[in-house]
């Protein structure tokens, strides 16, 4: 037997083709599902071919797109299977439709089967019990739901796949190979020391980068969710444009995809992106349709919580939520992703705009974002509570709820009379911007507030402290030194001293005054300065009020200390911190004095104690997601992993040693790269930097430690860190 296939070509799908090639092979029946124009009819197609070359009857392809009244599926499907008997007068019964089938074995495709699940699931449970060599593969947007049905959810495209579908259907040439000149370092440079090693060629020059989306294809594809019907309908748009229309005008014009992603041919259904949406919208229930358009509130990715507490209401109780979210996962609307901070549920860009559509047709636009707003509002005011206990946990969730929390800062702040409870947020959130890798997001959010909140107050006064340490983390102290004196003048009854004596500190310890920078930050943490108001600091806080003690403070100034060659001031200065270092929160402020006390312990020349405190700052680093912090500490493992000048040792360990360090500062070194020019970490890490280059360049030579520098900078950061830990090697 053989079967239609798809008039125009197949691009990529390559793993995905594999992955349910494979499926078919082993289960009888598979059923591919996904929201309208993922593709699941063109790889259940392709799948096919592959499976109908191997198989003695080869395959038929039903398509049910049409199909309304259930009572004619057999009769649809015995059409498929070729000419009745002369004797088949009635509908053809299960038994009937296998007597055609090859009983060698077959591949019978039934496509498009989501509006007809439970007639489809019978009649197929009733086949495979008939003809014991069937293979069934269905598609639909959601699962039949017999036993032993293997369900394949179809993603979209990968990025290359998707825009090489762009190219091939907008006939756009392939964009000429780019290469970055060999012997030429890829760093763009940060107006940092960045430490280069004796006999290394990193510091030899710096070349940009290719651009990797030249044509902006690839920006193009992932605004259209990399879905291939809307791939193929922006095609359309290309195809028909002036020249002078670009992806990039035709990106910027998605906000309405639904007006723009048209044209298409074939069935109806794959006319229009709305066409494609509004299927999937009739086959929901009313509540579903309801909790849909509610959903389109989130930005992105949301938990039960928000889910339950944002849109519940009316005709949709909080408990009617769960069962109308797992009604549009089945329809293959809601994604659920597991993540770190726990299992997550997303819409795609295109299924949200569709319901915000509806959403805004139902009049509930401005109620939803306000509610969406408040339970956003008050999980902050929740974190900043708990933050000092619980940084871990609350590190990792907040940074999944990142866009949820921008959207809040944004609503807050285009409403002047919310503008305090913006500030709050964005000043309360300081840990994202600073701990967890967000700089650059942060400097936005925190310069948004600053407009928008000049009235001088506790909100303010943190959101200035935030925005100068974010300055500095991004290398920009003149830019620390001008919000500090802003601090200051609006601060005149001192409730920020504290704060504002870190920062001064944290100034001079980039200028490295490392002697004054000491001195500042130890005033900062022995609470010599007065003046803090207690409170937790968030939104729903006693008045947004700043920590009677800045972060990190302790082991800062100690840092200061060694840099200036103080080991004894700087061991006592970690005595005088009071909380116990086994304290499972405060994990990144003793991963800072974790660091310190590796220092003082490598510098004594007792390597075995100093490696342990360099790992344990790696881990509480990494488990917070600070990816300064996380380099930082790959460079000191990576220094205490080598041999001192005329210690005891045998060549073959100072010689492992050295290729442990090598590797580790390359994989640190394409950690800060992965930052941006603008990142920069304290100058104390670059002294470690070059310390550690040092020792490994003088037990492998210039050549034997540039080559294991650049295998560590292929590592992933994930894979360094267990490296690093000792949980792997490369």
């Amino acid at each position: 037997m053989s079967g239609g296939v798809t008039e125009t070509t197949f691009v990529g799908r390559h793993a995905e083709t594999e992955q349910v090639t494979r499926l078919v092979r082993r289960a009888r029946l598979v059923t591919l599902t996904g929201p309208g124009g993922v593709g699941k009819t063109r790889l259940a197609h392709r799948v096919a071919e592959m499976i109908g070359a191997e198989t003695p009857g080869g395959f038929r392809i039903v398509d049910l797109s049409s199909l309304t009244d259930p009572h004619e599926l057999p009769r649809v499907v015995a059409a498929a299977l070729g000419p009745a008997p002369d004797d088949e007068s009635l509908p053809p019964v299960p038994e009937a439709l296998a007597a055609r089938l090859d009983p060698r074995g077959s591949l019978l495709v039934l496509d498009t089967c989501e509006h007809l699940a439970e007639p489809v699931a019978r009649l197929t449970v009733a086949l495979l019990g008939a003809a014991p060599r069937l293979r069934v593969l269905v598609t639909s947007r959601r699962p039949l739901g017999p036993p032993g049905e293997h369900v394949y959810p179809v993603p979209p495209m990968r990025t290359e796949d998707a825009v090489a579908l762009l190219r091939d259907r907008a006939a756009i040439a392939p964009a000429p190979a780019s290469f970055p000149a060999p012997g030429l370092d890829p760093d763009p440079g940060s107006g940092q020391d960045q430490g280069t090693g004796p006999g290394s060629s990193q510091g030899t020059g710096s070349t940009p980068d290719p651009d990797p989306d030249p044509d902006g294809l690839a920006a193009l594809c992932e605004r259209l969710d990399r879905i291939p019907l809307a791939v193929e309908l922006a095609a359309v748009r290309l195809r028909a444009a002036s020249p002078a229309f670009s992806p990039a005008l035709l990106a910027r014009s998605l906000d309405d995809r639904y007006a723009v992603l048209t044209g298409g041919g074939g069935p109806v259904r794959h006319q229009s992106m709305r066409a494609a949406m509004g299927r999937s919208h009739e086959l929901c229930g009313p509540v579903e349709r309801l909790l849909w358009a509610r959903l389109s509130v989130f930005p992105a990715g949301f938990d039960l919580e928000a889910a339950e507490r944002v849109c519940a209401g009316g005709p949709l109780p909080t408990g009617a939520v769960l069962d109308a979210l797992t009604g549009l996962a089945d329809q293959s609307l809601v994604r659920r992703e597991e993540h770190p901070a726990g299992a997550r549920l997303r819409m795609l860009d295109t299924v949200r705009e569709f319901g915000a559509e509806w959403l805004l047709r139902l009049g509930e636009t401005g109620d939803l974002r306000g509610r969406h707003r408040d339970h956003y509002l008050r999980l902050a005011g929740r974190c900043a509570a708990e933050w000092p206990e619980r940084q871990a946990e609350w590190a990792g969730r907040m940074r999944a709820e990142r866009h949820n929390l921008r959207a809040a800062l944004d609503l807050c702040l285009a409403d002047p009379a919310r503008s305090r409870a913006g500030a709050a947020l964005a000043g309360s959130l300081w840990f994202l911007w600073i701990c967890c890798g967000l700089p650059d997001e942060g400097r936005h959010c925190l310069d948004a507030a600053l407009r928008m909140h000049a009235e001088p107050g506790p909100e303010r006064f943190r959101v200035l402290w935030a925005r100068s340490w974010v300055a500095l983390r991004q290398g920009d102290p003149q830019t620390a030194g001008r919000l500090l004196d802003l601090l200051r003048a609006e601060d005149r009854e001192g409730h920020a001293t504290g704060h504002a004596l870190q920062i001064e500190g944290l100034v001079a310890l980039v200028r490295r005054e490392f002697a004054r920078a000491a001195r500042l930050l130890g005033r900062a943490a022995d609470g010599r300065a007065t003046g803090d108001a207690e409170g937790p600091g968030g939104p729903g806080g006693r008045g947004g009020g700043m920590s009677p003690e800045p972060p990190a403070c302790h082991a800062l100034a100690a840092l200061s200390l060694l840099a200036a060659g103080r080991v004894g001031e700087a061991a006592e200065t970690l005595a005088r911190d009071r909380r116990p270092r086994d304290d499972p929160g405060g994990e990144w402020s003793h991963a800072q004095t974790e660091y310190a006390l590796a220092w003082i312990e490598r510098i004594g020349n007792r390597g075995r104690t100093a490696a342990r405190h360099a790992r344990t700052a790696l881990a509480g680093a990494w488990r917070l997601g600070d990816p300064l912090l996380t380099a930082a500490c790959l460079e000191l493992v990576a220094w205490t992993a080598t041999t001192p000048p005329g210690a005891a040792g045998k060549a073959e360990a100072e010689a492992a040693g050295g290729r442990v360090a090598a590797g580790l500062l390359g994989a640190a070194r394409a950690a800060r790269d992965s930052q941006g020019a603008r990142a920069a970490g304290w100058p104390v890490d670059a002294m470690i930097r070059r310390w550690a280059e040092a020792e490994a360049v003088r037990v492998l030579g210039g050549a034997g430690f540039d080559t294991r520098f650049t295998e560590g900078m292929a590592f992933d950061l994930a894979f360094a860190v267990d490296y690093a830990l000792g949980e792997k090697n490369p």
